[in-house]
């Protein structure tokens, strides 16, 4: 996996590693006719001399005998597994020393891509940490690193390891926003990323990660291209993984992407379909499946085996909704759902409602609690399905509630300041009054005698 910086050390010059790599490679291969040694030695020659000299290098002639090293170089992965890792460590040394190593390194990573059929088992392995090795010998401004890191997340899809996967998500985590800044990744480039990682993470059977990048995604389509059919194909994936995925219920980030509203025309029955998962109940979602069958919303019937799974979906949105409306109720049943409506509002029996509600609470869209005895449900929070002009009317009135009330405190608290203030004061006061009065009665036969002289002094 990708970590910090690494230095490959291998020693000899490069016509000596090139010619033994070359023969490595004739080696593998068993040709017949031309080898590869026979095509570089022309170009090896002057450089051995340039570097017996210790004049400057032909760095053209080196870049040649890259070009027929790294297209030779394809036969690697049927090299022994022992032999596997440190031949490309040989070659990413090679390539290092082009004038543009980047124009090989993407070939390198497409070897590395592909199935090791040395090491059927350990072949993703060996790959992964030869790709780690390319990643962390480039510079972390270096552009390759986006190739390598793509070569990295395909080869974790194609295993399909859980544990390679996770133990990549760490570094996405901390690091992804970040070397998409500094990469200067296009929208097409980061578009290729989020799918990449989407993928390996659908393939290690983690449909969160895989959910967010696909809206991530999404997300990277400019305006322009909306209603391109790449764009169609995305939105319709996203849209159709989010109403599948039993832990989505908030639908803002897809409806508010340019690509999905341009499905409003190209498929309209998907979008009217987001949009009742969006803000509507079960009664507008049994509407429109009596008139469009979900097997007929999408050409290909990818939702048709998801068709329970949908209906269980909008139930738990519908209570959701419920329980979002009886929030703001007043009077006696305030706050309150009973069983005969919850259960009507979900086509269920009654018997059934606890269950549904204690469903609808582990999904995290509500918070309360049930009470057998009087049959009801007692809201204590709800989640808004859409947050639009009445919701924010209602954290206003919220608000203003808190704020009277907040002042009704301030005001208690300003009187009994105020009157501890006083009675501290008026308790200081009578003790100075209690002391002076203690002072005068304490004076002496002598005292008393200075004190007239005392005043015919002062005067």
């Amino acid at each position: 996996m990708p970590a910090p910086s690494t230095t490959l050390l291998i020693e000899g010059s490069f016509s000596e590693l090139a010619e033994e790599f070359a023969a490595y490679l004739d080696a593998l291969n068993k040709p017949e006719d031309t080898t590869v040694q026979t095509e570089v030695a022309p170009l090896l020659q002057p450089l051995r001399e340039q570097e017996q000299n210790d004049t400057q290098v032909d760095q053209s002639k080196r870049d040649e005998v890259l070009k027929k090293l790294v297209s030779a170089a394809t036969v690697l992965n049927t090299a022994p597994e022992k032999e596997i890792t440190p031949a490309y460590n040989l070659l990413i040394h090679l390539v290092q020393q082009a004038s543009d190593p980047d124009m090989f390194l993407s070939r390198i990573c497409s070897y590395l891509a592909k199935p090791i059929p040395s090491s059927p088992q350990f072949g993703a392995s060996l790959s992964i940490a030869i790709l780690s090795t390319i990643f962390n010998t480039l510079a972390p401004t270096d552009s390759s690193r986006f190739h390598v890191l793509l070569a990295i997340v395909t080869v974790i899809r194609q295993s399909g390891s859980s544990a390679a996967f996770d133990a990549l998500k760490p570094q996405l985590t901390a690091q992804l926003p970040n070397w998409r800044s500094t990469w200067e990744l296009d929208d097409e480039e980061a578009r290729r990323l989020h799918l990449a990682i989407a993928d390996a993470a659908q393939a290690a059977g983690d449909l969160d990660w895989a959910q967010t990048h696909v809206v991530d995604a999404l997300q990277t389509i400019p305006p322009a291209e909306a209603s391109s059919p790449a764009a169609r194909d995305l939105a319709v994936r996203a849209l159709t993984s989010a109403l599948t995925h039993p832990a989505v219920f908030d639908f803002t980030p897809l409806t508010a992407a340019d690509a999905v509203q341009a499905l409003r025309s190209s498929d309209a029955p998907l979008f009217e379909l987001l949009e009742i998962f969006t803000a509507d109940t079960l009664d507008a979602y049994e509407d429109f499946i009596s008139t469009t069958p979900v097997a007929n919303i999408l050409p290909d019937n990818a939702l048709a085996p998801h068709a329970e799974a949908l209906q269980t979906k909008i139930r738990l949105l519908t209570l959701a909704s419920l329980a979002a409306a009886a929030t703001t109720t007043t009077g006696p049943s305030a706050r309150s759902l009973s069983y005969e409506t919850i259960a009507s509002a979900l086509r269920v029996p009654q018997e059934e409602v606890e269950k549904w509600v204690i469903d609808t609470i582990r999904a995290g869209l509500v918070e309360g609690k049930l009470s057998q005895l009087r049959s009801e449900f007692l809201v204590h929070r709800a989640t808004y399905r859409v947050f639009g002009e009445k919701q924010w009317a209602e954290v206003q009135g919220r608000l203003m509630v808190w704020r009277r009330s907040l002042e009704n405190v301030l005001g208690v608290i300003r009187s009994e300041r105020e009157r501890f203030v006083r009675e501290a004061a008026a308790a200081a006061a009578a003790a100075a009054a209690e002391g002076e009065k203690g002072d005068k009665g304490n004076k002496g036969p002598s005292e008393r005698r200075r004190a007239p002289q005392e005043i015919a002094a002062a005067e």
